[in-house]
């Protein structure tokens, strides 16, 4: 997760000044910024052997939709960048007459909007059974009499 950050912030958004001041960025960052602190605060916590109800709701249920959105965010902002990676050839990369192999660089931010997508399925999954075996399914079953 981080090294999925450290790409999208650096090379995505830090590189293009015409992506850093779009809305996209901002709502990027909120939703980062909230999913840490929810997470974040309930291992804290965890470790410290407390377990708070309504912190270990939010940490397992509303992680979720939030983890979510801020993967349509970042696959926004990298759909956002891309004509402009196209325009200035920003990393791409065309390897001398030996080789004769280029890199171009939109290619492969689209494999990777693929990619993250794909990762988001699984990631959700895996968010999905860690709620139910924390917090069950929170369905009531009637007895039988």
């Amino acid at each position: 997760q981080i090294t999925e950050r450290i790409i999208v912030l650096f090379v995505v958004i830090n590189s293009q000044e015409e992506v850093q001041g779009k809305y996209v960025v901002c709502v990027l960052f909120f939703l980062w910024n909230l999913l840490d602190v929810v997470r974040y605060t309930y291992s804290m916590l965890a470790r410290m052997g407390i377990y708070y109800r309504p912190l270990t709701w939010l940490n397992f249920s509303l992680c979720i939709p939030l983890y979510l959105l801020s993967v349509l965010a970042k696959a926004f902002a990298i759909y956002v960048s891309l004509p402009y990676f196209e325009s200035f050839g920003t990393y791409s990369i065309k390897l001398p007459f030996p080789f004769a192999f280029s890199i171009y660089f939109p290619y492969v931010l689209k494999m990777y909007l693929l990619v993250l997508f794909i990762g988001m399925c699984f990631i959700i999954q895996n968010l999905f059974s860690e709620r139910k075996a924390r917090l069950g399914t929170g369905n009531i079953k009637k007895k039988r009499s």
